[in-house]
Formats: C-alpha cells, structure tokens, sequence
C-alpha cells in the first residue's frame, strides 16, 4: 500500500491552533506552520512570505518573554486576511525600541509593524499573560509581484 497522503491536514481557511514550547526550535516550526497553512489556503507567494516573517518575529517575541513555557499559536482567517497570534504566559509587553545599527535584536516590533496592516496586544481570556496579533493586509499581489513593504532597518 503506497498512501501518500499528508501527515499534517489543514482544513479550508478557518483556523489552526497549535501549543509549542518556549524555545528557539518553535520559531522556524511555527514559521513553516504558517507557511503551510496560507500556501493551503490559495495566499500568494508575496503574502506567505510575509507572513512567515511577523510571526516569526512574534514567535521569537513570546520565546524571550516566556523561556521554556508553552505557548499558544492561533493561525485563522479574518475578513479574507490572515491573523497570525501568539500567546504566552508573561505579563510584559512588548515594546518597540531603537536598535543600533550593530545591535543583534530589538527590531522585531518594527519588522511586524511593517508587513502587518494592524497588530497589537491584548490580555489573555484567562487573565494570564498576553496575546500579541497581527493583521496582514488583504491585498495580496500575488507571486508575480515584488512585495511592496520597506526594508526594516
């Protein structure tokens, strides 16, 4: 018997929800997820890629906050647009900073502020830790075009 069905399903656009830990392995994880589930979805390639990148920073995000805890990963469609969100169990928010042109991190909230249409963060339902999200934008140029966002700093 020769099956060569999938191992991961992903339903029609909908959402997805998946619990990691709170290490640096999550990231490129939860950046392949995303990848997965929006190729599945018809996104274009321009879209996809951009969204690999904000969650990724937002994935990265929650692991420096919430070191070795789980967290929770919510891919779903809204309005025709892909809403990435990620929860973790710490209290502090994250916070856009100036970064140096040598300095290894503290770009990341930039980085979602540029691909994203809205982000922002919210408290968590169960009053425990926070959820950062982001909107990205429902234009989708499709593969053929160059993405339209800036090169973050």
């Amino acid at each position: 018997m020769n099956d060569q069905r999938p191992v991961l399903q992903i339903p029609e656009p909908g959402e997805i929800q998946m619990t990691v830990q709170g290490e640096e392995a999550s990231v490129r994880l939860v950046r392949e997820l995303v990848r997965y589930a929006l190729i599945n979805w018809s996104y274009g390639r321009v879209l996809v890629d951009d969204s690999a990148v904000v969650m990724s920073e937002i994935i990265t995000n929650a692991v420096n906050a919430a070191k070795g805890h789980e967290l929770s990963i919510r891919i779903a469609v809204h309005e025709g647009a892909p809403l990435l969100e990620c929860w973790d169990p710490s209290p502090e928010l994250p916070r856009a900073c100036e970064a140096g042109l040598d300095a290894l991190s503290g770009r990341g909230m930039a980085i979602i502020a540029a691909y994203a249409k809205d982000t922002g963060v919210r408290p968590s339902p169960t009053g425990q830790g926070k959820v950062v999200w982001a909107l990205m934008p429902t234009n989708d140029p499709g593969p053929a075009e160059p993405s339209q966002h800036p090169t973050p700093p």
